[in-house]
């Protein structure tokens, strides 16, 4: 991981504007109660870098439990393909119950997208 730091008022403005998403990644909430025009360079950076790995962390604990996932549905005796398409099911039956935009949701973003090398994730929404 590369380490962020600030070295002038100029960065920690451009840090201020994106800050609050970081946050938002890693917590599911903005961030509420920081007065972050107060604190230091340095107090900015090291919160910012705590964020950040943290942030990775989550990201490659998602990874390995995503891949337990499909392991653990192969191990029923399916291939690779029918484990996706069962996982995005369950998804599309739990998370949405009967809605009918649930398959449309589950084609661009479920499982099976997510493992097909054309995937783009949230750009497909811009």
């Amino acid at each position: 991981m590369n380490k962020f730091s600030i070295k002038n008022q100029e960065e920690k403005d451009e840090c201020l504007m994106w800050i609050s998403d970081l946050y938002k990644d890693v917590y599911g909430f903005r961030p509420r109660g920081y007065n972050f025009e107060a604190w230091s360079f340095q107090e900015l950076t090291d919160f910012i870098n705590d964020l950040s790995e943290q942030s990775e962390s989550e990201a490659e604990y998602e990874r390995q439990m995503e891949a337990k996932a499909i392991k653990d549905v192969m191990s029923l005796g399916c291939d690779k393909k029918t484990a996706l398409r069962w996982l995005d099911q369950a998804d599309a039956y739990f998370i949405y119950g009967d809605d009918e935009f649930a398959v449309e949701d589950m084609k661009k973003y479920g499982w099976e997208a997510k493992h097909n090398k054309e995937y783009r994730g949230a750009i497909d929404l811009w």
